[in-house]
């Protein structure tokens, strides 16, 4: 069943071989290489991505101090308009008084 080999067809069979063992170690390299480059790549992202996440964080805090102060703000602003309000009816009251006092006078007791 087996039949021999001829020399020159061996010969041929272990060039091809030994073509294709230099084609997969060139080919093992090459995976490496670009493995090499995945795993640079991969760090310099995760840098970045760090570097965003941080700035992003003191972005929110940014935000969290303007609003903090805007409620102060928004606080104080509400504190003023009850006063203003306060003194406004305060003169309304007494400039009604006034009116209301002056019309009696004048319809009651200005009668000579």
């Amino acid at each position: 069943m087996s039949e021999p080999i001829p020399a020159s067809e061996a010969k041929q069979i272990m060039d091809i071989l030994k073509e294709l063992q230099g084609d997969m170690k060139r080919v093992q390299s090459e995976l490496q290489a670009l493995t090499l480059e995945v795993r640079v790549n991969q760090s310099k992202s995760n840098e970045q991505f760090n570097t965003v996440r941080a700035e992003i964080k003191v972005i929110n805090d940014k935000v969290d101090g303007l609003r903090s102060e805007l409620r102060d703000d928004i606080n104080e602003l509400r504190t003023q308009q009850r006063a203003t309000d306060a003194r406004l009816w305060a003169f309304i009251v007494g400039l009604v008084t006034l009116v209301g006092s002056g019309v009696i006078k004048v319809l009651w007791f200005d009668r000579a």
